[in-house]
């Protein structure tokens, strides 16, 4: 046996006897990393391999894949950075090494030497840490790190004298928890957190399993996909002896359990016993308040650091309103590991890598000491302080800050940081990205909605959904996040990072503009700091749960010249589209924006013609949709009527007017005018105007 062999045999034997993970690093070209991929080989019979193949018969997953394993199991896995390293594929898949196993990192020599950036700077720095294996051809193996299996502990205990088939005694502990929210009562929901690895989703399993051998109940599990439940499912049928294969609804001792999608849950409010609600963190607010109005014994559980997301700023914002609804709520959180050991060496290096345990800072906060500043990436680089408390402060501020975050946070020179500080510490932060300044003709393009370039969300929206290029063509400021500490919020600090980041983008922008998930009190907060309103989102976002919100500030007077024009807009469209495209929107929500969008402008009684021409002309070039060319389409449509005999009487005319003057629905224009669906119907409308527009402009029939 050689000794790279000994070597990967020993520390195969040292992981499964302390149930640790190991990080090993192969650092060379790829035929060193094939070398050392077959040393370990042998010594691990479920691998995944993740990245580039190295060889033709390598069984390889894309990084953009990686969240597919999420919930899977495996002994070995294999991460290839010779083509690039995926930040957020590392900390989804990490998760999924069971302990025992190892995490094999091939990267070449030359990623080392690497000073372009900064994040691979970071990890290079961590990857020379005495817990990592390092092995480079040529130079001797390394010892096993003798001082942190001393300190691992497996905190897996006699299963005979655990309850309900629990590994630990945190686990017993969260089933009898989650079963109180049945045996007890009403109202008392209870919301369980833990970091990966400590058998959340089996203990939802567990604690479901014995209530379906003592009771005759029916318990409902959502979560965001099935997939991440599925370990829910299959924890509850081994109990009872059941093959698991998927099933979304299983019938097990005296009762049932069954997968029901959040919105369908909402939608068809199917009776439940219990109702579990897996990764919480990910599902909208207003689904989770509307599920604590229509069931009274419910269980939240969440990923206090996850991969994607983290559950921390969850659990702060829920038991706010937890407070408010249920203040007899319960909570518990799992911090003993059973998937591997305590003071597991891997889990350790990735949560210090990726920042998934950041937090915001706790100690030397003095608002009336702190003070505005745009801090540069490589003050990042060298403070970990910093850096952590700034990545804390965003992760608890929104679930989806995730490792891709902090990768841009480093690298992203489009990317300007502004805090609010004491030294390292965080009080606020707002980040505020480059948008904007395209071509004439990329913006056209735009318009029309033949180009989509990555990013731009702001530059985009207004040219596709507005029909304003120059927005697409000038220099634009999109804040992506502003958080502030929960300790010193609703103090003004907020208000003072926007008004420093403001004066900061005279010279630098044309406008700064913002996108947010729209409830009333974000509006009244980025009105006051000087942002008005211009594009309201016809859908519900999937991440927040509300329509998106599109905010501007002019900064010069070039966007001053269409800024005018985007509100006018905003106006006649919240009017047009109320009965309809808002017609569900809750009235307390719409009517701010109403009434903020009529009386802060001088709205004309008609659109200027000009307008009605250039947004008719995009339409019938199959840019804008119906419902953000409704306006204009309703002023042309009335004119055209009222121009007696212009119009040639038909099918199609009467289908517009049924659709744009009496504003009946999609689904009763296809029944009346015998359509395959809504997609034929629009195009009918959109051929007519187009047909029409051609022969009959509103300026030529003036």
């Amino acid at each position: 046996m050689s000794q790279l062999s000994d070597f990967c045999r020993s520390l195969s034997v040292s992981a499964a006897a302390h149930n640790i993970r190991y990080l090993v690093v192969a650092k060379g070209g790829t035929d060193w990393a094939a070398q050392v991929i077959d040393a370990f080989a042998p010594f691990y019979v479920n691998p995944l391999f993740c990245g580039e193949p190295i060889s033709a018969d390598t069984d390889a997953i894309p990084f953009k894949k990686a969240k597919h394993w999420l919930g899977r199991e495996c002994q070995m896995l294999t991460v290839n950075g010779h083509n690039g390293l995926d930040a957020q594929a590392l900390g989804a898949l990490s998760g999924t090494v069971v302990g025992g196993g190892i995490l094999l990192l091939l990267l070449p020599t030359e990623w080392f030497e690497k000073s372009g950036s900064n994040f691979t700077q970071r990890l290079s720095l961590l990857l020379q840490q005495p817990e990592v294996m390092m092995l480079e051809p040529g130079l001797p193996l390394p010892a096993l790190p003798i001082d942190e299996l001393a300190k691992a502990d497996s905190g897996v205990e006699t299963a005979s004298l655990l309850p309900f088939g629990t590994l630990t005694a945190c686990q017993a502990s969260a089933v009898d928890a989650i079963r109180r929210v049945v045996t007890g009562h009403r109202k008392r929901p209870l919301v369980l957190t833990a970091d990966r690895g400590r058998g959340k989703s089996a203990s939802l399993g567990l604690a479901a399993a014995s209530l379906l051998a003592e009771r005759n109940i029916h318990i409902v599990v959502t979560a965001p996909s099935f997939v991440a439940s599925q370990t829910v499912f299959r924890h509850a049928a081994e109990q009872f002896g059941v093959p698991f294969s998927n099933q979304k609804f299983l019938e097990l001792g005296k009762g049932s359990i069954a997968f029901i999608a959040p919105d369908a849950l909402l939608s068809e409010k199917p009776a439940a016993d219990l109702v579990m609600v897996d990764e919480a963190a990910a599902i909208p607010a207003p689904v989770l308040n509307a599920l604590l109005k229509n069931y009274g014994r419910l269980v939240f559980s969440s990923t206090v650091h996850g991969y994607e997301g983290t559950g921390r700023g969850f659990a702060v914002k829920f038991r706010q309103q937890l407070d408010d609804v249920m203040p007899q709520w319960r909570a518990f959180e799992m911090k003993q590991a059973i998937r591997w050991a305590d003071n597991d060496p891997l889990e350790k290096w990735v949560f210090n890598a990726l920042l998934l345990d950041a937090e915001t800072a706790a100690s030397g906060l003095d608002p009336s000491t702190a003070h505005c500043e745009c801090i540069d990436k490589a003050e990042l680089l060298r403070s970990n302080n910093l850096l952590s408390s700034l990545f804390g402060l965003l992760i608890n501020a929104h679930y989806q800050t995730s490792p891709a975050d902090l990768v841009n946070l480093l690298d992203d020179d489009c990317l300007h940081i502004w805090v609010y500080r004491n030294g390292d510490n965080v009080l606020a932060c707002c980040l505020i990205v480059d948008e904007g300044g395209f071509s004439p003709e990329l913006a056209e393009q735009i318009q029309l909605g033949v180009r989509r370039p990555r990013g731009h969300l702001l530059a985009q929206s207004l040219a596709a959904h507005l029909g304003i290029s120059e927005a697409a063509t000038q220099r634009s400021g999109r804040i992506l996040r502003i958080a502030v500490h929960p300790e010193f919020q609703q103090q003004g600090i907020g208000q003072r990072l926007l008004s420093a980041v403001r004066f900061w983008s005279q010279g630098r922008y044309d406008f700064l503009g913002t996108s947010f998930g729209y409830v009333t009190e974000l509006l009244y907060f980025w009105q006051r700091a000087g942002y008005q309103p211009v594009r309201l989102g016809l859908h519900k976002d999937a991440s927040s749960g509300y329509p998106s919100l599109l905010c501007v500030q002019p900064i010069g007077e070039l966007s001053q010249q269409w800024f005018a024009k985007a509100r006018v807009l905003f106006a006649r469209g919240l009017t047009a589209n109320a009965c309809e495209a808002f017609r569900d929107m809750a009235t307390d929500e719409f009517r701010p924006l109403l009434v903020e969008s009529l009386s802060s402008e001088v709205t004309p009684a008609a659109l200027p013609n000009e307008w009605v021409e250039h947004q008719l002309s995009l339409y019938c070039q199959g840019g804008l949709g119906y419902e953000l060319v409704l306006p204009a389409l309703q002023q042309y449509l009335y004119q055209r009527l009222a121009q007696t005999g212009s119009l040639s009487e038909g099918v199609t005319l009467n289908l517009a007017v049924a659709k744009v003057i009496q504003r009946k629905t999609w689904q009763d224009i296809v029944h009346q005018f015998q359509l395959t669906g809504r997609k034929q119907a629009e195009q009918a409308l959109r051929d007519f105007v187009s047909a029409d527009f051609q022969t009959h402009s509103i300026a030529r029939s003036e």
